[in-house]
């Protein structure tokens, strides 16, 4: 039998009362990254890109890079996408698919992006099969070093709620926006004025993603390279997903949600929890919080660390929302009315025309993640 209501109300009242000392107002609140190492501050590089548009040439950018980014409107998407790297040595590597996904905030027209990561020695690249795409070399590593201060570390806790998890308890520990090194200025216009103000909505779904590009041993830099591509190269004015997840399983915030609590508005409650808008899955964006692993899923499987991160995830989120994982639902954009028939816990090809999270996940997902999710929760 299902259990559509996993914390009764007094329940999360006490559950929750344990987020007060983990997450004080100002624990998220990050000032905007300033030049230079501040004493005692955690540093970061800033995050570079150079533009071209895609026309089947070689691209040769001026600064090193390590990934490139195609993006182009759903619309034009042709499958065949593909791309190769040259090297110091003057060699061309091996054509490589790009996986494009779909998404972008409601209130810009929406966004098909491909991420590929590059050799370390790659001096050029060459894309086919998108001609106008806008392209993007980034640089994650030689920008200048910027100053983060604020709580590296936050959590949120269901931990009196009964909920157990195979990995972490009950309890999702998160690497800040700070912690991580978000630039919090891309979030601004010249004036000073935010570029995607927030709106929250009650939760109703969770729906899972990937990057679709390799990963490095800094994590944080690949959290930075997505932020960057988000915020700055497409114009979004912050990043696309609410919770990025790496392959060591660390936790990482994502979406600013304006205030002490990342994700949601205030101390979220079973059915009341509301979630700041972000811009993972265009037209059901509103009331449904992405959570994306790092990395490219089309032919391997996320690591178990990663996987059994994510389930931990999944299940305090379901607790602190009381979204039922086991359930199909009648999503219901707030924006629009439109009503949708879906997995409450769904992957992105759920819901649009994607290959996201990739053809080897989306196999095994319902095992391998739904599930054990559920049973989490009986």
């Amino acid at each position: 039998m299902r259990r559509r209501t996993f914390l009764t109300t007094a329940t999360a009242a006490v559950g929750l009362s344990a987020l007060a000392p983990a997450l004080p107002p100002s624990a998220t609140a990050s000032a905007p990254a300033s030049a230079g190492p501040a004493s005692g501050a955690r540093t970061a590089p800033r995050v570079l890109g150079e533009r071209a548009i895609a026309s089947g040439a070689l691209v040769r950018p001026e600064l090193r890079f390590d990934l490139i980014s195609v993006a182009q409107r759903p619309e034009e998407v042709a499958e065949g996408a593909v791309v190769r790297f040259e090297t110091a040595a003057g060699t061309l590597g091996d054509w490589q698919d790009l996986h494009f996904h779909t998404g972008g905030p409601e209130h810009l027209p929406p966004s098909a992006t491909a991420l590929a990561r590059a050799p370390e020695d790659a001096t050029g690249y060459q894309v086919r099969g998108a001609n106008g795409a806008d392209l993007t070399a980034v640089n994650v590593r030689d920008g200048e070093e910027l100053g983060f201060s604020g709580r590296e570390r936050v959590s949120l806790s269901a931990e009196d709620a009964g909920v157990t998890t195979l990995s972490g308890g009950s309890v999702l520990r998160l690497r800040t926006r700070s912690g991580w090194g978000a630039d919090e200025s891309l979030r601004f216009d010249e004036d000073g004025n935010e570029l995607w103000p927030a709106q929250f909505h009650r939760v109703q779904a969770l729906t899972v993603h990937h990057t679709a590009m390799a990963t490095t041993g800094d994590h944080a830099a690949d959290v930075r390279a997505v932020y960057h591509l988000h915020a700055a190269e497409q114009a979004w004015g912050d990043i696309g997903y609410h919770l990025l997840v790496d392959p060591r399983g660390v936790v990482y915030e994502g979406r600013h949600s304006g205030g002490g609590v990342p994700v949601f508005r205030t101390l979220p409650l079973p059915g009341l929890a509301e979630s700041v808008t972000a811009g993972h899955a265009f037209g059901f964006n509103h009331a449904n919080i992405g959570v994306c692993l790092l990395g490219d899923f089309t032919d391997e499987l996320p690591t178990r660390a990663a996987q059994d991160s994510l389930v931990d995830v999944l299940r305090v989120l379901c607790a602190l929302t009381g979204v039922d994982p086991a359930a199909r639902i009648d999503y219901v954009n707030p924006d629009t009315g439109v009503t949708t028939q879906q997995e409450a816990v769904a992957r992105h090809r759920d819901l649009l025309d994607t290959e996201c999270p990739g053809n080897a996940f989306a196999e095994v997902f319902d095992t391998a993640i739904r599930q054990r999710v559920v049973s989490g929760l009986l």
